[in-house]
């Protein structure tokens, strides 16, 4: 199963909230490996002081031949406090276009598969024939944003093509905002809204914000939650509709 998350242009925060995400996965269920599915080019590597393999274009190499879900654990490596397993891409922009590319007929097999994969899809154009075949793919389909006017103003001007990409689409806005002001905003369903913290923040800040990180890690877990709900659906179309239905207001 696949769960895609992205952001629109200038809305930073996308790899931060999905291994965050992965990260407060239930334990009774496998942790999700995050693929970071960035044709601009990854930053996981580089932030927590990785060599640039094994990663994406290693696992594009190893499934070109044999597309199978097994090859993801050879590649994947653990990442943060939570050893979230992630497949990190290539920090220069030609490697990880070429690699995401190649990539595409694993994703068509971890589209069947039970277990959660989160897809760190950074900036897209819904727009493009590429990314409109690959988020249509998606079990759903979070898209990332700044509560601040501008970047709501980007998600309701995106409203109808993300729709039409993924009819599973909702925003997940990070900082100030109520999440019944944000859907009137964007014309789009709110998962959730996430506070906003920094996590380069200095160790002084860190302790001032101590209320915003607690209040973002219980959101996190409860949008988790939320989401692992998706995997564990046995009944067809009508039980993962009404999960992902129940993926509303999280805060």
């Amino acid at each position: 199963m696949l769960i895609g998350l992205c952001s629109l242009k200038s809305s930073p925060g996308v790899t931060t909230t999905t291994l965050a995400l992965a990260g407060c996965w239930p334990a009774h269920l496998a942790t999700p490996t995050v693929i970071e599915l960035d044709a601009r080019g990854g930053d996981v590597a580089w932030r927590y002081g990785m060599a640039a393999d094994p990663g994406l274009r290693s696992l594009a190499a190893a499934s070109r031949l044999d597309p199978h879900p097994y090859a993801l654990a050879g590649h994947a490596r653990p990442v943060g406090g939570s050893a979230v397993p992630t497949v990190t891409a290539p920090a220069e922009r030609e490697p990880a276009r070429q690699a995401v590319a190649a990539l595409m007929p694993l994703l068509k097999v971890l589209r069947d598969e039970p277990d959660a994969v989160l897809l760190d899809l950074g900036e897209v154009d819904p727009r493009d024939s590429g990314t409109l075949e690959l988020l249509s793919s998606l079990e759903a389909l979070l898209v990332v944003a700044r509560a601040v006017p501008e970047q709501a103003a980007r998600v309701a001007a995106a409203a109808s093509d993300l729709r039409l990409a993924n009819r599973h689409a909702r925003a997940l806005f990070i900082g100030d905002l109520r999440a019944g002001d944000a859907e009137q905003l964007t014309g789009l369903p709110v998962a959730g809204v996430l506070p906003l913290i920094n996590p380069n923040a200095s160790l002084f800040a860190r302790l001032a914000g101590r209320g915003s990180r607690k209040a973002f890690g219980e959101t996190a877990v409860r949008l988790a939650e939320k989401l692992s709900a998706l995997t564990s659906s046995s009944e067809g179309e009508s039980v993962t509709t009404a999960a992902l239905e129940g993926l509303e207001a999280v805060r």
